[in-house]
């Protein structure tokens, strides 16, 4: 009822593709070359010589031999001292040469996974870019990307926008953007039963500011933007089954003040303490975990006796029926959405041409795009009923970086 009749959606997606302006794209290129350049010889001031940024030997040398820099907790290969992304980030702090380098880093492959690559994708027949979107890759049955992967391209970076103007609509039409505002965590508060979450959502509370002030026992007023961004970090952290450890870290906190943080909102939202740990104790019993919509991922790895392994596969438990759940609403309304445009639009002039993670992207003539992103937004919010509405947010452009 769920996969099969989206094969035919994605079939329509793939055909349709996404209009692209190559200009947008070469004065990227332009840009972002200047900005390598600068970086690149701002790192060789730094040693005072030239040599290869991308080598992970000639790095290691000038980092760890030449600039003796700390080598305590960086983990070791058989070549030597790591100089993974990971490791350079315990290393912040200890010489300005490592904020330089890890921009370039993430210059470069922006530069070489889009700039260089996206506009030798573009079909001669309609100069558009025709991705392939995957059913069968994702654990927890969200769609996957490839040949280009539109997944993966930064939000909140300038350059991950500009990439994202790139993608545009045809003369006389617009893209509509329609996204489904915080689905994971309304899951959240569904399938835990989670009484405060529950009533949170369905007051329409801002949920992160309304989680510390549950926490932190202030009024909602009083909630600062460093506690606000702290609580965000812990509701999608626990979806991600995250630890104290990378709470605090992603948090900016201490350790005391993480793990007195997460106390305090297990105390608060007990339903989602239990959910987890009945969760976790259902998966090592029967060896799996499954959606409301019987989408199963098996578990087998949670009764390792590797604690690793163990502790990976309880987080995968914990998350998949949340997400999982979100990712079978998604199919549903992609589903429903096709069958409204066939009916409405038998012509094609209004197409579904991107799924993004909770975001579905139409393209409609200017002067219907405000109906059609109404009638989506209806089709989307009414297509299952939780605990706590589904809200949709929506927003029309003439390029995706507007949406």
């Amino acid at each position: 009822n769920i996969e099969m009749p989206t094969i035919k959606v994605l079939y329509n997606m793939e055909c349709a593709g996404v209009g692209f302006d190559k200009k947008v794209f070469e004065s990227l290129a332009k840009k972002t070359d200047k900005s390598l350049s600068t970086l690149t010889n701002q790192i060789h001031d730094f040693v005072g010589r030239d040599f290869n940024i991308n080598s992970t030997k000639q790095l290691r040398e000038i980092l760890f031999e030449e600039l003796k820099l700390p080598t305590r907790g960086i983990k070791k290969t058989k070549t030597g001292f790591s100089t993974a992304v990971t490791e350079l980030e315990k290393l912040r702090g200890s010489h300005p040469i490592i904020e330089k380098i890890e921009s370039y880093r993430e210059l470069f492959k922006l530069k070489t996974t889009y700039i260089d690559t996206l506009p030798n994708l573009i079909s001669p027949k309609d100069n558009r870019i025709h991705s392939t979107f995957n059913q069968t890759v994702t654990s927890t049955g969200r769609l996957s990307s490839s040949s280009p992967n539109l997944q993966n391209i930064p939000i909140r970076t300038d350059i991950g926008k500009a990439l994202r103007e790139g993608f545009v609509a045809d003369k006389g039409n617009v893209l509509i953007g329609v996204d489904y505002s915080q689905i994971d965590l309304r899951c959240v508060a569904h399938v835990s039963n989670d009484t405060e979450m529950i009533k949170a959502f369905n007051n329409g509370a801002d949920i992160h500011s309304f989680t510390a002030s549950s926490v932190l026992n202030k009024k909602i007023s009083e909630i600062s933007k460093k506690e606000r961004s702290s609580a965000k970090e812990l509701n999608f952290g626990l979806i991600y089954g995250m630890g104290i450890r990378s709470f605090a870290k992603s948090a900016g906190l201490e350790i005391t003040q993480a793990k007195d943080f997460v106390d305090k909102y297990f105390k608060k939202f007990s339903g989602v303490k239990r959910y987890m740990e009945e969760t976790k104790n259902k998966a090592l019993e029967i060896g799996y975990v499954e959606t409301l919509f019987g989408r199963r991922k098996y578990t087998h790895g949670i009764k390792s006796k590797n604690s690793m392994i163990k502790s990976m596969e309880e987080r995968a438990a914990i998350n998949m029926p949340i997400q999982g759940l979100a990712a079978d609403i998604m199919k549903l309304s992609m589903i429903e959405v096709d069958k409204y445009l066939e009916n409405k639009f038998p012509d094609k002039s209004v197409r579904t041409i991107l799924q993004i993670h909770d975001e579905i992207i139409l393209e409609a003539p200017k002067e219907i795009a405000d109906e059609v992103s109404k009638d989506v937004k209806k089709i989307m919010e009414g297509i299952y009923k939780l605990k706590v509405p589904l809200v949709v947010d929506s927003a029309i452009g003439k390029h995706w970086g507007q949406l």
